[in-house]
């Protein structure tokens, strides 16, 4: 069985079903070995700008705190990491601070067919609610109330006075 991916699809200012960007909700492993080339990329200027200060000044840091070169080398590896793990919200956050909506959440083996459920699941008529059902259904005369529903689990009867005798 293929590996499903969420993919959250965002749709652009102008409200138009061109151009609508699918972002995975996974691991991007070129991000985590390249990011500086990653962030340009996706055009995310911003995060680029914030990642290559932030990178700078770690190293620096890192170079006068006197730690070896080992543990130097691990904290940026687990900082690459974060990256690898975060950069796909990086391009949500994106997206949404450029006025991109959010539109939806698909589940596919891939990008292409997280695209063809999309497009034919928004391209099908949506039934009418239960909402608007229940609007249109005549009101029924003063029934009688029915009996409460046994309680299964750690409360054995939903009888309330019974609370208060011990």
């Amino acid at each position: 069985m293929a590996r499903q991916t969420s993919y959250t699809v965002h749709l652009p200012p102008t409200g138009s079903d061109e151009g609508a960007q699918f972002v995975p909700d996974s691991f991007a492993p070129i991000a985590f070995v390249a990011p500086w080339a990653w962030f340009p990329f996706h055009r995310l200027w911003l995060v680029t700008i914030a990642y290559l200060v932030a990178m700078v000044a770690v190293v620096v840091a890192l170079s006068f705190s006197g730690l070896p070169s080992l543990m130097q080398t691990l904290i940026t590896s687990a900082l690459s990491l974060l990256i690898g793990l975060e950069a796909t919200n990086l391009k949500r956050w994106t997206l949404r601070r450029r006025g991109w909506r959010e539109v939806a959440v698909v589940v596919a083996a891939s990008r292409e067919e997280a695209e063809r459920r999309y497009f034919a699941e928004r391209d099908t008529p949506v039934a009418p609610s239960s909402l608007a059902l229940a609007a249109t259904r005549p009101a029924t005369s003063a029934a009688a109330p029915s009996a409460p529903l046994p309680i299964i689990g750690l409360f054995p009867d939903a009888d309330p006075s019974a609370r208060g005798a011990r």
